[in-house]
């Protein structure tokens, strides 16, 4: 497995009382990589309707259970274009119980045989990270506190088969798609958080990967409380 922190080594790795993140060699209990949750969360981010997009509901999330543990997924930053019309992926305000573990995906890069036409393992990494190698700023604050130097970069190791089972997907993409897939993820897998009234928010620039793309501008921000 590919690991890497985006910590820059003269930082400390801040963040709030209370708050803390796994990591992929010290994962949640039952849970013994974070291969399985990003497998997972590309199941749910590839079958989203259409209209998520870029129009989300007040607390666009999902519960899952992965090795025992009951999970949070959180929308995807990458479909909160900055200025643009999901005014919600800008004031989010979800519930969550304290024994739920709440993930986070910053920012990711995925490449599968039936979307990019790719057949080896090889291929289709490169195809992710291809994606994650023009990026200009990640940076998510939780609870006032820049905690980005906590952001895991990582790299699959194996493939995942990643299925769009609807034509009314976000990506536009016409079942049956798409065959093994293979990932680069930066993310935040949080530890239980404390209960109370948190923050979290997510801001990614991007350069253009092809002439004449306009600049990717991501900013999304969550109001969490848990109970």
């Amino acid at each position: 497995m590919t690991v890497v922190t985006l910590a820059n080594p003269l930082e400390s790795h801040a963040s709030p009382p209370g708050i803390g993140y796994y990591t992929p060699s010290s994962p949640p209990a039952g849970i013994k990589s974070f291969e399985p949750v990003i497998a997972k969360w590309w199941d749910w981010r590839g079958n989203q309707p259409a209209k998520y997009a870029n129009t989300w509901p007040s607390c666009f999330k999902s519960n899952v259970v992965i090795g025992g543990q009951s999970l949070v997924f959180l929308g995807d930053p990458a479909s909160a274009p900055a200025g643009g019309s999901n005014v919600n992926a800008t004031y989010q305000a979800c519930q969550i119980s304290p024994s739920q573990l709440l993930y986070l995906s910053v920012y990711e890069g995925e490449c599968s045989q039936g979307e990019n036409h790719l057949q080896t393992n090889a291929q289709l990494l490169a195809c992710a990270q291809d994606s994650n190698k023009v990026i200009k700023l990640m940076k998510v604050m939780v609870d006032g506190t820049d905690v980005s130097s906590n952001i895991v970069r990582e790299s699959t190791t194996t493939p995942y088969a990643f299925t769009i089972r609807s034509s009314d997907n976000w990506g536009g993409i016409k079942p049956p798609c798409c065959g093994m897939a293979m990932d680069e993820s930066h993310e935040l897998f949080f530890k239980p958080l404390p209960k109370g009234d948190h923050t979290i928010s997510v801001e990614v620039i991007r350069a253009p990967l092809e002439p004449n793309q306009p600049v990717e501008h991501d900013l999304a921000n969550w109001n969490i409380k848990v109970v």
